[in-house]
């Protein structure tokens, strides 16, 4: 681990947009990103470069909250292997493509995490307050997407590695001509320990804080596809949905 000064990783295809910069700050400030700032400890900047377009989201703490980031790895840099490890189980992902981070004796001062954008993609979120403003897939496209959407997460959860973060907002539905693609974003969380520990907490989570958003946007017929197709039983349901009313009610 980092303990003093900057480290950064690059893709190969994007190094030659990264020559010269050497530490974060530097790549932050090429492209005008500005840290959070009133106690929000992230903000994102779209980045339009000859490879693609890009996201870039700089993490940045002050006081208090760099207490705690003393030898504990960088968000940022979670974000960039949890997305590698949830492509490799076969979640749809933005394409991780650099991250880096600075330290000080320890103490994490701004890092930042860059991501390959998904073109034609609107979040779930914005499906549910917007009703009817963006077209939902056809049945046998939703079915298939539920499907796979379905059986990757039993595969991950199987693995005992777990999202945490699957809400609305953080899943996008993008769509090429006629074929239909649902996306994870912003995963810092993935992978907690704790739930590698007690894995059931993390599926009763993960399942939970689907709940909240899928009574809004799919019908009882689509939920119950998941379910079977997930594998989960009514105990597992019913500690989900008690979690869920408990927390997101």
């Amino acid at each position: 681990m980092l303990i003093h000064g900057a480290a950064m990783e690059v893709a190969p295809d994007l190094r030659p947009a990264f020559e010269g910069l050497a530490r974060p700050r530097d790549v932050i400030a090429k492209w005008g990103a500005q840290p959070a700032s009133g106690g929000v400890r992230s903000a994102v900047r779209e980045v339009t470069l000859p490879q693609g377009r890009f996201f870039l989201k700089v993490y940045a703490y002050s006081g208090p909250w760099r207490l705690r980031t003393l030898f504990i790895p960088a968000r940022a840099g979670r974000e960039f292997k949890n997305l590698e490890r949830m492509a490799a189980l076969g979640f749809r992902v933005p394409e991780p493509v650099a991250w880096g981070q600075e330290r000080t004796l320890g103490f994490l001062g701004i890092s930042f995490v860059m991501t390959r954008a998904i073109g034609n993609a609107v979040d779930l979120r914005a499906l549910i307050d917007q009703s009817g403003a963006s077209p939902l897939p056809p049945p046998g496209e939703r079915r298939r997407l539920i499907g796979e959407f379905a059986r990757t997460l039993r595969r991950a959860h199987e693995e005992r590695f777990f999202i945490h973060t699957l809400r609305a907002k953080n899943l996008l539905l993008g769509r090429e001509g006629e074929a239909w693609s649902l996306h994870v974003i912003d995963v810092p969380f993935a992978g907690i320990g704790r739930y590698r520990l007690f894995p059931g907490w993390g599926r009763v989570r993960d399942l939970a804080v689907l709940m909240k958003w899928a009574r809004q946007l799919l019908s009882r017929t689509d939920r119950m596809r998941f379910a079977r197709l997930y594998g989960a039983d009514r105990p597992l349901l019913q500690k989900a949905q008690a979690y869920q009313e408990r927390h997101y009610p």
